[in-house]
């Protein structure tokens, strides 16, 4: 009985084998598929979820809205290949060189982007949210309208790239060097800034709020219109930096350098001023309710029209004052 009941069980396992087999077919690609990637270049809306994709030559191959959710192509050279709209969803690229690829609209979810190659690359409108971009090499790569929150960007190589609109919430750049930047109107809420260089960068009304820029280089650069409410700028550098009507409301900017900033119309209610250095500042219709002050120093700015506490503004002047012209006066 023993013998039979182990027979009986082989021929179960055997009959279960041959089963899976016809109800769940290998990933192993058809002719078909292999012939429009080796021959035509051409896998618009191919479904290749999980793939390897072994042995092909994938360099500027078209996947436009393909499905390549979990595709394995770490260390591959897919330099110059269309993704636009494809889902990429966990797909692994470690490695990879993605240099001027086309990732446009496509989903990146919680891709593996670490050390790539993404030169040039287009990201442009795409979802790379909690994507992996450590160590990766984006210099010059476009990111305009990006959604990156919480992506992992330490030790990214990020100069020359463009972040024109890009949602950058919650993301660590501890510590990057991201001088001359642009990042217009880009989103940066709690993202980790910690020492971070981002001299004359372009930070034209970026949202900033509750982001840490402890120690942060912001030396002339232009925080005109950003939103600053909540942020952590302790002993942050933002000489000649140009904060013309930046919202910076509860912000702490204790030991922060701000001599020579331009800060005309801006708002630094509740906020944190202990020990900052505003010397020659632009203060003018700069508002100041509730803010603490100790220790600050004041001299030689412009104070004009501005509600700092009569023992502060005595340290600064009206001379050559600038003022804003009300749209309602006109």
């Amino acid at each position: 009985m023993k013998a039979q009941t182990g027979s009986q069980k082989w021929v179960q396992t055997l009959l279960g084998l041959i089963i899976s087999a016809w109800a769940f077919p290998t990933l192993a690609l058809d002719a078909e598929t292999k012939s429009r990637i080796l021959d035509t270049r051409n896998c618009k809306g191919c479904k290749l979820q999980g793939e390897a994709l072994t042995g092909l030559d994938l360099r500027s191959v078209l996947f436009e809205q393909a499905d390549l959710r979990g595709v394995r192509l770490a260390g591959r050279d897919l330099s110059h290949a269309v993704f636009k709209g494809a889902n990429l969803i966990g797909a692994d690229f470690t490695g990879a060189n993605l240099a001027e690829a086309d990732f446009s609209e496509a989903d990146l979810t919680g891709t593996k982007l670490q050390k790539a190659n993404l030169r040039g690359t287009i990201f442009t409108d795409a979802k790379l949210i909690k994507a992996d971009l450590r160590d990766a090499d984006l210099k010059g790569a476009q990111l305009n309208g990006t959604k990156a929150m919480n992506a992992k960007l330490s030790g990214a190589k990020l100069r020359e790239a463009n972040f024109f609109e890009t949602d950058l919430s919650g993301t660590d750049l501890k510590g990057q060097v991201l001088t001359g930047l642009d990042l217009t109107s880009s989103i940066l809420k709690g993202a980790d800034l910690t020492g971070v260089n981002l001299n004359r960068a372009n930070l034209d009304s970026v949202d900033l709020r509750g982001a840490n820029l402890t120690m942060a280089l912001l030396l002339e650069a232009n925080l005109s219109g950003a939103q600053l409410e909540g942020t952590r700028l302790t002993r942050a550098n933002l000489s000649h930096a140009n904060l013309m009507s930046a919202r910076c409301d509860k912000a702490d900017f204790s030991q922060a350098n701000l001599q020579r900033i331009n800060a005309l119309g801006a708002s630094f209610v509740n906020a944190d001023l202990r020990g900052a250095r505003l010397l020659d500042a632009d203060l003018t219709q700069a508002k100041f309710r509730n803010a603490n002050l100790e220790g600050s120093l004041v001299k030689g700015a412009s104070v004009c029209d501005s509600d700092l506490p009569p023992a502060v503004k005595k340290q600064g002047s009206c001379a050559e004052a600038s003022f804003i012209t009300d749209v309602d006066d006109l």
